[in-house]
């Protein structure tokens, strides 16, 4: 029986990209014996350009029919000067991320022996490599909390976001990142900010009463502005790092280019009916 994939390649590098996954997923299909069917749908500016909106229904429908969604990029210089809320990021990829509920983003960043040269820090830092995953909550947080909005003139003008976490959006991710870490190297480091924001205060609350249902899996708290710090000093002290949405952006991209390149690095935005969204880059 075929799965079916929605091919959404979008802007940019996207497209080049999107060939060649398509050409590795062909030969994963031959040597493994699955078989998939490919539907393209447009995405972000490409979309924005073609149908006014960058994430027009009919790419909805596509993706709603699909076992999973294969996203290349979104964005460009060209559709900068769009009012933000109609922008491919913000009009594209986060409302795919919503719609769905994928909220659980599985980055991974590694770096092999024979790679350890492509990374930017020093060689007695970088060792025979390192193997870190990012589990980073993908569907609230700063990004997605109201109210959000900008208001005033002059001196007085204003602009702001809203942070916000229930405790069912805590402990889900929070489960995803203890099992990841079962069956790897059995340690999760917690990543917040709970000596200044009260929704990081209830994120560690909520961490450390799910760790008790894991008690193979050690536990360590880390304050975001450290963390940055500690993945370049001795990155290999990770494991499994557990990140807010806001958090989980900035680290995963550091972590990322700790291998030599983001475009090496794969992601997978999952939700709880395993229902993907994967990114080749």
């Amino acid at each position: 029986m075929s799965k079916k994939v929605a091919v959404l390649a979008g802007d940019g590098i996207g497209p080049e990209v999107m060939a060649e996954a398509v050409k590795v997923l062909d030969a994963a299909q031959e040597k493994f014996g699955f078989s998939l069917e490919y539907e393209s749908a447009d995405v972000g500016g490409l979309a924005i350009d073609n149908h006014g909106e960058a994430l027009p229904q009919s790419t909805l429908d596509v993706c709603e029919a699909a076992d999973a969604i294969l996203f290349g990029s979104v964005g460009g210089p060209k559709w900068e000067s769009l009012p933000p809320a109609e922008q491919p990021e913000r009009a594209a990829l986060l409302p795919l991320r919503k719609h769905f509920d994928l909220f659980c983003n599985l980055r991974p960043a590694r770096v092999f022996k024979s790679l350890a040269a492509a990374c930017p820090l020093r060689p007695d830092i970088v060792g025979e490599g390192f193997d870190i995953l990012v589990v980073r909550e993908l569907t609230s947080g700063i990004y997605f909390g109201t109210p959000k909005g900008r208001e005033g003139s002059g001196a007085d003008e204003m602009a702001y976001d809203t942070m916000v976490y229930k405790r069912s959006e805590i402990e889900r991710i929070a489960r995803m990142a203890f099992e990841a870490a079962r069956v790897r190297n059995k340690k999760v480091t917690s990543v917040d900010k709970a000596n200044v924001l009260t929704t990081m205060v209830l994120w560690r609350e909520v961490v450390m009463e799910v760790a008790a249902d894991y008690p193979d899996v050690e536990l360590n708290h880390i304050y975001v502005d450290n963390a940055t710090m500690q993945l370049v000093r001795w990155p290999q002290q990770f494991d499994v790092m557990l990140c807010g949405n806001m958090f989980g952006d900035i680290i995963s991209d550091e972590a990322a280019m700790l291998t030599g390149s983001m475009g090496m690095l794969a992601s997978a935005s999952l939700n709880s009916d395993s229902f993907g969204l994967f990114e080749p880059t």
